[in-house]
């Protein structure tokens, strides 16, 4: 039998295929056959959301990312305006009012670190004389806006891919169960030749476990990312 971390891929693809294909070719089985077409439908359809929601969460996190990179070139530009208003003076009263600690120090913060260092700034600039200065905060709070709409985004779209993952791993139980019971009634109907029932299921490799697949290509649960 396939080992119970085997992937709901390779259980679909490989031993659930063979298993279908045994069957419908002998006609005295064709109710086997067709039960375990149903449980082949309903393990390949939990697999197939959760390739979906693999994809839905890649695309998010690439949307987020983006994001990020839009807020950090904002607040780069308002710095880059300061600069400017200081004559290149990094002593000038304005860096200790808006980058105390330097411009990296937001740019390159955890996402959720960066949302408040910048809603921070926003709060100061709010409070700017120089016009200037000050048009810098639409561009700045709209960035900052979208990236946490990305953020929020990204987090529901991992929980969704947790949830599709569970139930993959669900529906391998009941796949699983189907495989084990139709061998035993296999076996009970060629209860003179034990061995025939063991034809109908392709036998289980027995190669090293590649490194990282989690020992029969088990897919790793789905875990979140951070901004490096």
């Amino acid at each position: 039998m396939p080992h119970p971390t085997t992937s709901g891929e390779t259980l679909v693809k490989e031993y659930g295929l063979y298993h279908q294909t045994r069957l419908s070719a002998n006609k005295e089985l064709k109710e086997m056959a067709e039960s375990w077409a149903k449980a082949q439908e309903r393990l390949k359809a939990k697999v197939e959301a959760y390739e979906a929601a693999q994809a839905a969460t890649m695309t998010a996190m690439a949307v987020r990312d983006g994001e990020d990179a839009a807020l950090d070139d904002a607040v780069r530009r308002f710095y880059g305006a300061l600069v400017s208003k200081s004559g290149n003076n990094r002593k000038s009263p304005l860096f200790a009012v808006y980058f105390p600690d330097g411009v990296t120090a937001v740019v390159h913060a955890p996402m959720e670190a960066e949302l408040q260092k910048v809603s921070v700034l926003l709060g100061k600039l709010a409070e700017e004389t120089d016009e200037e200065l000050k048009g810098h905060a639409g561009p700045i709070t709209a960035a900052m806006n979208a990236l946490s709409s990305a953020v929020d985004a990204h987090r529901a779209a991992l929980d969704a891919e947790l949830q599709a993952y569970g139930l993959v791993e669900l529906e391998k139980v009941n796949w699983m169960d189907s495989y084990k019971l139709n061998h035993r009634s296999l076996a009970h109907l060629f209860y003179k030749d034990p061995n025939k029932a063991d034809t109908y299921f392709k036998a289980v490799a027995r190669a090293k476990a590649k490194k990282g697949d989690g020992g029969n290509g088990t897919p790793a649960a789905p875990a979140a990312t951070a901004k490096s």
